[in-house]
């Protein structure tokens, strides 16, 4: 005997997919939304924030990466800065050069989902709340457009669960492209060595890939895997490993319990893993574990490449700092367990207000993206910035010529900022203002950080040594100048003098959105403080 579909399960199922196979009613408002359109549809939203947000001081400081090609950098492996080169190469130093390659990075996250999706026999509802799940959770929503090494870490995460469930068969293809994903991931981020702990998961409960083991599979993998990740290790081989060392015992010499940090962590990941998808996510968790208790193998798979990385990671915000965007890659096995229990949960068919709570989460952010320009009038906070950074740079331009004619010595004077995200800003706002002006040649002034100031400036340590500058003249810019008076006077000690020459106010529609002052500061005593007074 075969059931009619309720009129709500057919209208929730059209609502979701746009098919109409259940009956030969005619398709809800929202019937035009297949998989395919849904694809692009989101395709579309990341490429209009792609090219309408400003650069943010993370995305410039990963450009300054780009600007010194290497095998690795000093707190990240080279993924992001080679994709940020070839897209600067082919599209400018614009937003769309920065972050094209993280557009299609994530392109390749949400194919690699689908696949995988298909492969576990997951039907068209289920596959497009996946693909609308990339613009409903914030988490993924960024992978797709944000210049950090998350998205080409998400996409080989990805790639990987796809390759590795193909693997199954033992396909040696797909062991090596397996190897080929988690090598792209490890030289995204080192957070790509939990894909170890999801594989030994695996390895130990799911009997067809045990069998692999005895095959040359698993193994072509691991070494695809070294081979692509090698030049990380070359790299931190001639550099002492200080890379590895700051990843590691770095963080953890900073290490002391305190439950507030844990408590802020948590209520950052509410928001970012969308709060409708974290109240559902206890019965989904419980109805995946259901599944692979009874010997699924798609369930265990979600489970052991989403649960390992967050919990860890959770838990760990009990004594370190854990930032908002290192969960990521967990969250993929999560939304692709979400996605499916979507289509298949008849508690959920038999809840259609759970169905408009997550309908009107991305309608939210739908009517979100067209006001996402309206950024550069938030003022600039601590930490970051967005806006402000061209008028900036033409003023700290223009006091440098002068100074320069004073002295009468071209090239004598060098640019700084008080942390390496002030400073990438600069640089990118700088290598603009003088490209405008046909004079290329202005790259080749040092540009420093807080390493002017004695202090560690990560990837900045390598690209300038401060005593090759003693005795040289610098523009010091300064952002947020009245709440740092203890930067200005600690700064003043390595110079002979230091003054303000400009405070630059930056306004947009009339509102303040910026203010930095510019300081001439004469003689460079060198990376070492005099004593207070002098």
């Amino acid at each position: 005997m075969v059931l009619a579909p309720t009129r709500e399960t057919t209208r929730i199922v059209r609502l979701m997919t746009g098919e109409c196979a259940v009956d030969a009613k005619p398709a809800s408002r929202f019937g035009f939304l297949t998989e395919r359109r849904a694809f692009w549809l989101v395709a579309l939203a990341c490429m209009w924030l792609t090219l309408s947000l400003p650069l943010f001081a993370q995305e410039a400081y990963y450009f300054t990466y780009s600007l010194h090609p290497d095998l690795s950098y000093f707190d990240h492996p080279p993924m992001v800065a080679w994709l940020i080169w070839v897209g600067v190469q082919v599209f400018g130093d614009g937003t769309l050069g920065i972050r094209i390659g993280m557009w299609l990075a994530g392109l390749a996250t949400m194919w690699a989902g689908q696949a995988l999706l298909r492969d576990f026999g997951v039907g068209p509802r289920g596959r497009t709340t996946w693909i609308l799940a990339n613009l409903a959770v914030p988490a993924l929503l960024t992978i797709h457009f944000f210049s950090t090494p998350d998205p080409p870490l998400v996409a080989g995460w990805t790639l990987c669960m796809l390759a590795l469930w193909r693997a199954r068969s033992g396909s040696l293809l797909a062991w090596s492209l397996a190897g080929l994903f988690a090598g792209v991931a490890l030289l995204s981020k080192y957070t790509a060595g939990f894909l170890a702990v999801s594989g030994i998961v695996l390895l130990l409960l799911d009997p067809r890939m045990r069998r692999q083991l005895l095959r040359p599979g698993p193994w072509l993998g691991v070494v695809m895997a070294a081979v692509v990740f090698s030049p990380v290790v070359i790299w931190n081989a001639r550099h002492g490993f200080e890379s590895f060392l700051f990843q590691t015992g770095g963080r953890l010499d900073k290490a002391a319990f305190d439950p507030m940090s844990f408590l802020k962590t948590f209520g950052m990941q509410f928001g970012l893993l969308n709060p409708v998808l974290v109240l559902l996510l206890p019965m989904i968790l419980a109805w995946l574990w259901r599944l692979a208790r009874t010997g699924d193998q798609r369930a265990l798979w979600l489970l052991a490449f989403g649960l390992p990385l967050p919990v860890f990671l959770l838990s760990s915000s009990l004594w370190v700092e854990t930032k908002p965007n290192w969960y990521s890659p967990g969250y993929v096995g999560l939304v692709l367990g979400a996605s499916w229990w979507w289509e298949r949960s008849e508690w959920l068919r038999a809840r259609p207000g759970w169905q408009r709570a997550a309908t009107v989460s991305l309608v939210v952010v739908l009517c979100i993206l067209p006001l996402t320009e309206g950024i550069e009038l938030i003022p600039a906070r601590s930490g970051s910035s967005w806006t402000g950074w061209k008028e900036v740079a033409a003023r700290a331009e223009h006091w440098e010529e002068i100074i320069d004619a004073e002295d009468g010595v071209e090239g004598n004077v060098f640019f700084f900022g008080s942390d390496h995200h002030d400073t990438a800003q600069l640089i990118h706002s700088l290598g603009i203002l003088w490209r405008e002006e046909s004079d290329p040649g202005h790259f080749m002034e040092p540009i420093l950080s807080r390493n002017t100031v004695g202090e560690m400036a990560l990837q900045f340590d390598h690209w300038c040594n401060p005593r090759d500058l003693v005795g040289q003249d610098a523009i010091f810019v300064l952002p947020r100048p009245d709440d740092r008076q203890g930067t200005i006077d600690y700064a003043r000690r390595f110079f002979t003098s230091m003054e303000v020459v400009e405070r630059v106010k930056v306004h947009h529609l009339g509102i303040q959105v910026f203010v930095a002052d510019i300081f001439a500061c004469r003689g460079y005593r060198g990376p070492f403080p005099a004593a207070p007074g002098r």
